[in-house]
């Protein structure tokens, strides 16, 4: 049936929620996080994008508008709980996972600041993480609509 065939990429087009068309930003200091992320994030079919300084992150953020975000919370030039409270201001939605190498206290904060903006989308990923648990993680995120 050619017309049924034809209603489903239709509905998927609209809904667009395809993984092929989900982005994932990742910003971490670290370039051997970003670049472990970013490898995974192609296998899983999502696009990405990473960045490595956070002075800029938010502008980013803005221009990129991704559907998924990874924030580390400990960065040099301004750490992840500023950048996760401006990122919350701009009101574009995204699902955020917060990760960081350090006490947990700093993933506790950020999860207080997003529950702050009422942003129910926030998962933690405490560094270091397996692969295993982060592409359970992306392929979880990446799904939801």
């Amino acid at each position: 049936m050619p017309g049924g065939h034809n209603r489903q990429p239709a509905k998927d087009l609209e809904k667009g929620c395809t993984n092929m068309t989900k982005k994932l930003l990742i910003i971490d200091d670290q370039t051997g996080i970003t670049k472990v992320v970013g490898l995974i994030a192609r296998q899983l079919g999502l696009e990405f994008k990473a960045l490595n300084s956070s002075a800029t992150a938010t502008e980013e953020y803005i221009d990129y508008r991704p559907d998924i975000l990874m924030l580390d919370m400990i960065m040099p030039e301004k750490d992840g709980i500023d950048v996760l409270n401006e990122i919350l201001l701009t009101g574009i939605p995204s699902r955020i996972v917060l990760t960081s190498g350090y006490s947990d206290a700093y993933l506790r904060l950020g999860e207080g600041v997003a529950k702050f903006h009422e942003s129910g989308q926030v998962s933690v990923l405490k560094k270091p993480f397996r692969r295993a648990d982060l592409v359970e993680l992306l392929t979880e995120l990446s799904q939801e609509d």
